[in-house]
């Protein structure tokens, strides 16, 4: 099969494409791929950029200089992973191979490779979050208990501070039962909670996005839900410019693999700026 099956270029941005729409946790994220180096080998450290805050303002004297405070850096480092998927084409098929089936096969690996992705965020909150806070039941939360979430931050609350909540499927019925989360006799609830639409099943005070996610957010062990109160740019993720994708001719199969890679890194950043709510906190 002398021909490619793909345009290598239109395809890694195909995959590319679907994996940005597909991914779940990772909207909660920012990304920092403009901000740090190039990434190009997985098991690699990269550095994310983290800003310290500086101290509180002084009251100014007369004749009285301010004194400059030097603005640092702290470093934050990840392992650059990567996640990566082949499919197999006979040629028998390839004839079929053609501009729908090809958009479909970019679809499929773009939502499997971006399940790989959210797995790892959601495994970097389990891993470095400082809050947490219990909830009575395995498979079921409160509006108590997402308010007191939210008092993790003290007086830094404000709603536009946050990047959203992330919850697992089991705890939509809790969700749309909430008069705070559906009642439009609620000033802050908004219209249309409770309707899911591309996984976000509403705003949690009218403008905090409440994602259902099931990678990740569910205990098998202890058979219990995980949910997530993130704030923004608590979360990073650092992209490989472009998705890779290469064909490996199998000659004696009859057949042509189709390799699709991406090389990414993620980082809570901020360990104070998550709040994993669950019943079992350890």
């Amino acid at each position: 099969m002398a021909n490619t099956l793909v345009i290598p270029e239109l395809f890694s941005e195909a995959v590319n494409s679907k994996m940005e729409v597909s991914l779940r946790v990772g909207r909660l994220a920012t990304d920092m791929t403009d901000m740090a180096e190039d990434i190009r080998t997985c098991g690699d450290t990269i550095h994310f950029p983290t800003f310290d805050r500086i101290s509180d303002a002084a009251t100014v004297v007369k004749g009285t200089p301010l004194v400059p405070e030097e603005v640092n850096m702290t470093d934050s480092t990840a392992k650059i992973g990567q996640v990566g998927k082949s499919v197999r084409i006979y040629d028998k098929d390839s004839i079929q191979v053609k501009g729908a089936m090809k958009d479909k096969m970019a679809d499929q690996i773009g939502e499997v490779m971006a399940k790989d992705v959210d797995k790892n965020l959601v495994d970097e909150m389990d891993t470095n979050a400082v809050y947490k806070v219990p909830t009575a039941n395995a498979e079921s939360i409160t509006v108590s208990e997402i308010e007191s979430a939210f008092d993790c931050f003290g007086d830094d609350v404000d709603s536009a501070n946050f990047a959203g909540i992330l919850i697992n499927h089991r705890l939509r019925k809790a969700f749309t039962a909430m008069d705070e989360f559906t009642s439009i006799s609620k000033t802050y609830a908004k219209d249309s909670n409770g309707v899911v639409e591309n996984g976000i099943v509403g705003y949690w005070l009218g403008i905090i996005p409440v994602i259902i996610c099931d990678n990740n957010t569910y205990d098998s062990a202890t058979k219990e839900c995980k949910t997530y109160l993130v704030r923004k740019n608590a979360l990073g993720v650092i992209w490989q410019k472009e998705v890779t994708i290469e064909e490996e001719r199998e000659a004696k199969h009859l057949a042509t693999d189709l390799v699709a890679s991406d090389l990414y890194a993620v980082k809570l950043m901020d360990t104070k700026g998550c709040v994993i709510l669950r019943k079992t906190v350890a």
